[in-house]
């Protein structure tokens, strides 16, 4: 469910008691009016003037989404406002708790967004704290050799995670299709191959949110039978390289999201490796490990 989405759920069209008879009169914003208020504001006066904010659904829609595009939204921020505006408008203990999970759903879709992927299931004192570099200018990875390891910088996320999953598993695979669900902006892929149908719809569904989809995998695994790769390059306009080479393996396992969190392991992105075989992979948003993938798929990608 979207930011949107869940703000939408949150705009009651009034409270009404068990009969069905409005408690509460809700005073009417216009679309135009709403466009000209700063976020703080719409949101608070969109909730107070509800019914009118559904009758514009699709204006105010595009308006909430234009906040939220330009960067403007404070998820956390955001759900302070609709919480207390739901407590002050609600009329009962049941629209008080109502609007009080919603805002906390709010919340934790926010830590999500500022966060980007992070495995379910782990709390602060169970995330593998890992040295690292510095997390800016990932470029510079293949110009200078890593830097020597330390604690993490005070700029960096306070949260450093590896998490360890093994195959045949339902319950690793679901978490690797959480991982490319989760991505924003980029997904660079480079496997042996790819035959897996549902791995494949995750990919094609990252490319239609528009993130930038890049893939390398074996030039001979290209041609087998099942192989997903050139569908997804003909039929979705995904780019794709391959090694080229008769007398190579192209081998690597590995994906990067947002340049910021990996997945990599033995794990080949197939039926028989999710459902038969023993193979094992790690997810992490250590910056050291991402930024040298990230070096490590730009010079496969240069030289393929």
């Amino acid at each position: 469910m979207s930011l949107v989405d869940i703000i939408s759920a949150c705009f009651g069209g009034g409270s009404r008691d068990s009969g069905g008879s409005t408690l509460r009169q809700a005073p009417y914003l216009d679309a135009n009016e709403a466009a000209q208020l700063p976020l703080d504001a719409f949101v608070q006066r969109s909730l107070e003037s509800a019914p009118s904010a559904l009758e514009q659904s699709n204006a105010f829609t595009d308006i909430f989404r234009k906040h939220v595009a330009s960067g403007a939204a404070d998820f956390a921020r955001v759900a302070h406002v609709v919480q207390d505006s739901q407590l002050r408008l609600a009329s009962n203990d049941t629209d008080r708790a109502t609007a009080q999970w919603a805002c906390q759903m709010l919340a934790l879709l926010g830590e999500r967004e500022k966060s980007g992927y992070r495995p379910p299931g782990l709390n602060g004192q169970s995330y593998a704290q890992v040295a690292g570099a510095d997390s800016g200018d990932w470029e510079k990875q293949n110009q200078a050799p890593p830097a020597a390891i330390r604690p993490p910088s005070s700029h960096q996320r306070s949260e450093v995670y590896i998490r360890t999953f093994f195959f045949p598993s339902e319950e690793s695979f679901s978490q690797l299709i959480g991982f490319l669900d989760s991505a924003q902006r980029t997904l660079d892929i480079c496997v042996f191959n790819i035959t897996d149908n549902d791995i494949a719809r995750a990919i094609v569904a990252a490319k239609e949110r528009g993130v930038e989809v890049r893939i390398i995998t074996d030039d001979e695994q290209l041609e087998c039978r099942g192989n997903d790769v050139r569908r997804l390059q003909e039929d979705h306009g995904i780019p794709f390289k391959t090694d080229n080479d008769p007398e190579k393996f192209m081998h690597n396992k590995f994906a990067i999201i947002d340049r910021r969190a990996v997945w990599t392991g033995s794990y080949n992105w197939t039926v028989g490796a999710r459902r038969s075989n023993n193979e094992s992979a790690i997810c992490t948003n250590d910056p050291a490990a991402t930024q040298a993938f990230s070096g490590e798929f730009e010079d496969l990608w240069s030289k393929f």
